[in-house]
């Protein structure tokens, strides 16, 4: 994807952002292991220790820019971001945890969000954070091509008002009952009145003191935040590191304490070294690889040729291939092991005999498929390639149609349009992964127009609210399971590393842009 990825990767994770990660719990485990426990041991005096500064690494690009309006636009702003500004609230587990608000409740058919903002919150300059500079934020981020931009298209702006210094009244066009998700999509919270998006004041833990565009920024802790636990560290130093390899050599060499963003091929051989720790992010964070059929495109108009490449994919062959045995099979579908996940789904059985049966006759016979990839990360290339030899035992005759990182999802027209693709499906909450995807108001309908049965279990999922959310994200999954374009073939671990003093780092919806709200350095 070239310098435009990580726009569009972060809107698909939750902003860009957010889906499923940890409470309390550190990002950070022993070597190899899973996040998700309890956080690492503390100084012996049990508590964080206070002062150093962190030096961490992160995907950068040229586009890299100061604004809270592009602070998605790569890893490096993001984390940045973060640590400037405080959000509305954050994703733990797949449950908003809120941030700036101190709750956020619909009404009784979730057209109507009540807002309720935490009292005595500051920016960096002073000023006292209120309902007004939450509202005037929405607006802002709703009318501006960003990508929060994307989760909040069901606002009505202009219908929408703060009632009072703490309370702001949330309007939307339609029902929907996953609005909270929505709020807790790294919208950063800025004063009302903004003009220099690049300047503009934050209430998060850190100041931005030094900024440059490519190489590194430096922040320094506030000591009047109003958050418990951190700041705990007097400085953060990011750097933009491009190559995956490189962050990862300099954290070996001791540049770094921390490298986000990891490959499973980088990290292979440093399992056992006794100086580093490589961590893994919770499986509900970790990326799906789908071969993305487009359903109003020959030869995936015939219904058995989707189920022919279903039956072809040798998913434990994937995993042991494009994983190197590190990640797990995938259902089918998106979303395997959040909350909203339908667990009665089973992966697809490797057939290629069906397969081969289900193209032997009439139209389809002679089947030849181009998958559109590349190599804008691990894994979509590598899948492809493994897809020829697995096609050919099938009966299919499956080519792959490298496309430029840096045109990969900069020609939408093309991506789309292509009969099969390779799709890394980046972590978010569910019900917003669906929206995304599927149905009238899809963003990236890589599969093409949904039909009406898909698009009715869409609005009835949106107009869901209480007890009957977790059903209707059930009743979508079970459709696209039987009748959708996408194989959902495997799960990819995402790895990040440290050196073994750092403590406190959290993925809160982001593993790969990680909260640095809490770090420290324990020695």
């Amino acid at each position: 994807m070239g310098d435009q990825r990580f726009g569009r990767r972060a809107v698909l994770q939750g902003i860009a952002g957010g889906t499923t990660a940890l409470a309390a719990a550190g990002l950070l485990t022993g070597c190899g292991g899973n996040v998700g426990g309890a956080q690492q041991p503390a100084p012996a005096d049990g508590k964080p220790r206070r002062g150093g500064r962190l030096r961490a690494a992160f995907t950068g690009s040229s586009t890299e820019s100061s604004s809270v309006l592009q602070a998605t636009a790569t890893p490096i702003d993001y984390v940045r971001a973060r640590i400037v500004w405080d959000t509305i609230g954050e994703i733990d587990g797949s449950k908003p945890v809120w941030r700036i608000a101190e709750s956020v409740e619909p009404n009784g058919d979730a057209t109507v969000w009540t807002v309720r903002v935490r009292d005595g919150i500051t920016f960096s300059d002073g000023r006292a954070l209120t309902a007004a500079d939450v509202l005037y934020t929405l607006r802002t981020f709703a009318s501006q091509p960003t990508t929060q931009s994307a989760f909040l298209a069901g606002l009505d702006a202009k219908a929408s008002k703060a009632r009072d210094k703490r309370t702001v009244e949330l309007h939307l066009k339609g029902a929907d009952g996953f609005f909270d998700l929505a709020l807790a999509q790294s919208m950063f919270v800025f004063p009302e009145g903004t003009k220099d998006f690049a300047k503009a004041p934050g209430s998060g833990p850190f100041v931005l003191k030094q900024w440059s565009r490519g190489r590194s920024s430096l922040l320094a802790a506030r000591k009047d935040y109003w958050g418990k636990g951190g700041p705990y560290l007097d400085e953060i130093e990011l750097l933009s590191v491009t190559d995956a390899e490189a962050r990862l050599n300099g954290l070996k060499a001791g540049q770094f304490d921390y490298a986000g963003a990891l490959t499973l091929p980088t990290t292979r051989s440093e399992a056992n070294n006794p100086r580093l720790r490589i961590s893994t992010a919770p499986r509900e964070l970790w990326g799906e690889l789908s071969f993305s059929m487009n359903l109003s495109t020959d030869p995936f108009t015939h219904a058995q040729a989707v189920e022919a490449v279903r039956y072809a994919i040798d998913r434990d062959a994937m995993v042991r291939t494009v994983t190197l045995g590190k990640g797990e099979v995938a259902d089918g579908v998106m979303g395997r092991h959040q909350s909203w996940y339908d667990t009665s789904l089973r992966p697809v059985e490797y057939d290629p005999d069906r397969a081969r049966r289900l193209l032997s006759s009439g139209a389809l016979k002679g089947t030849k498929l181009s998958i559109r990839t590349s190599d804008y990360e691990y894994g979509p290339l590598e899948a492809a390639t493994a897809f020829v030899e697995q096609g050919r035992k099938a009966g299919l005759d499956v080519a792959v149609d490298k496309v430029p990182a840096a045109d990969f999802y900069t020609d939408m027209k093309s991506l789309l349009g292509a009969p099969i693709k390779t799709s890394f499906y980046h972590p978010l909450p569910l019900p917003l992964a669906l929206r995304s995807y599927y149905g009238p108001q899809a963003s990236y309908p890589f599969t093409g127009p949904s039909d009406a049965t898909l698009n009715g279990l869409m609005r009835a999922m949106s107009a869901a609210v209480g007890d009957k959310r977790t059903g209707a994200v059930h009743d979508v999954q079970q459709y696209l399971y039987e009748h959708g374009g996408d194989a959902v073939f495997v799960r990819v671990p995402t790895v990040a590393g440290a050196t073994q003093a750092v403590r406190g780092v959290q993925a809160f919806g982001f593993f790969d842009y990680p909260s640095l709200r809490d770090a420290y350095l324990a020695s």
